[in-house]
């Protein structure tokens, strides 16, 4: 091994050792430090009194592996067109997104930890495709975000349901012509036009059924963790039905996509979020509104399970991460 690789292999151990360190640092100040943590456990034991809701959270958890799989196969999917790549090494890739996103205001920094997981695909060209299904998300959370408003606010919902119409076909037309992305080359300087030219053009690899795949793995996924959110919800014996649950549910996902913040405060800005919009929901239907914060536990909760959890496993597969590569790796 020659000098130049001695420092590429130290450097690298050195990038993923930081990772490492700073990751167990902020999961200990979200999962630890954090007081809601506590206020989280003193519910559980306070609700939980008998098998069948110890039973819904389990049920929640056990649809964990589920979603985190779903994810993997939309991931594969978006990346075939850079590098084709096996459903494990796909599934290792989302745990190592989710360890990324920790770093970074609302997860934005997910994708860097699924890019340097690849073998020899181009990274830059990795990072932007992940535009494709961050889009198919936000369209499933936008079209059942805006039916979910509909049906919450009651009033000029013949106004609010054009508008909606409109916004998810203008979403819809974008989405499945992606490739339109290429003409906004325009806004790049000229003198990096011709280097950026080629990047842009991976939007072009997309045909319509692909894209459609994606767009229907955002849906299932979608239905799958707000599902998780119904049953965390019924453990705590929020008496509110599937159809009654997912309405002020929807309503929170399509806020939190709409208001960014920050994600150290993430557990808390994200249950107080569900605890505004169901607390209204809950006096409209004529329910005590003190479950509220039953609630903001069952939202803590979902966060836990789907993302902290993935994360800490994600800690300990950095060392798969190669931010270097010889130039035949390319």
């Amino acid at each position: 091994m020659n000098n130049k690789a001695k420092i590429i292999k130290l450097a690298e151990l050195s990038v993923k050792i930081v990772i490492l360190l700073f990751g167990i640092l902020i999961l200990y100040k979200k999962l630890i430090i954090n007081q809601n943590v506590t206020d989280i456990i003193s519910d559980i034991e306070d609700s939980f009194k008998n098998k069948s809701q110890f039973a819904l959270m389990l049920l929640a958890i056990f649809f964990v592996p589920l979603n985190l799989y779903l994810e993997a196969i939309k991931w594969k999917l978006q990346i075939k067109p850079i590098e084709n790549i096996s459903n494990w090494k796909s599934f290792l890739s989302i745990f190592t997104g989710m360890t990324a996103g920790m770093f970074f205001p609302n997860r934005m920094g997910n994708f860097l930890g699924r890019i340097f997981m690849l073998e020899k695909g181009d990274r830059i060209k990795a990072a932007m495709v992940t535009i494709v299904g961050g889009m198919a998300q936000m369209i499933a959370t936008v079209c059942i975000g805006l039916l979910a408003l509909i049906l919450y606010v009651k009033k000029n919902y013949v106004l609010i349901g054009i508008l909606s119409v409109l916004i998810i076909i203008t979403l819809l037309l974008l989405y499945f012509n992606i490739h339109l992305l290429n003409y906004f080359q325009f806004l790049i300087p000229k003198k990096f036009k011709e280097k950026t030219e080629e990047y842009f053009k991976v939007f072009s690899l997309y045909d319509k059924k692909e894209l459609l795949k994606i767009l229907l793995l955002s849906f299932v996924r979608y239905f799958l963790y707000t599902f998780q959110f119904v049953l965390l919800i019924w453990a705590f014996g929020i008496p509110l039905t599937y159809l009654k649950a997912m309405i002020p549910i929807s309503l929170t996902y399509l806020a939190m996509m709409i208001v960014p913040f920050i994600t150290i405060t993430e557990i808390a800005v994200r249950g107080s979020v569900s605890v505004v919009i169901f607390e209204n929901w809950l006096m409209m239907n004529g329910i005590n509104s003190s479950y509220g914060m039953m609630v903001f536990t069952a939202s803590s909760l979902l966060w836990i399970f789907n993302i902290a959890i993935p994360a800490i496993i994600g800690l300990f597969l950095t060392y798969r991460l190669k931010f270097f590569r010889n130039k035949d790796e390319s």
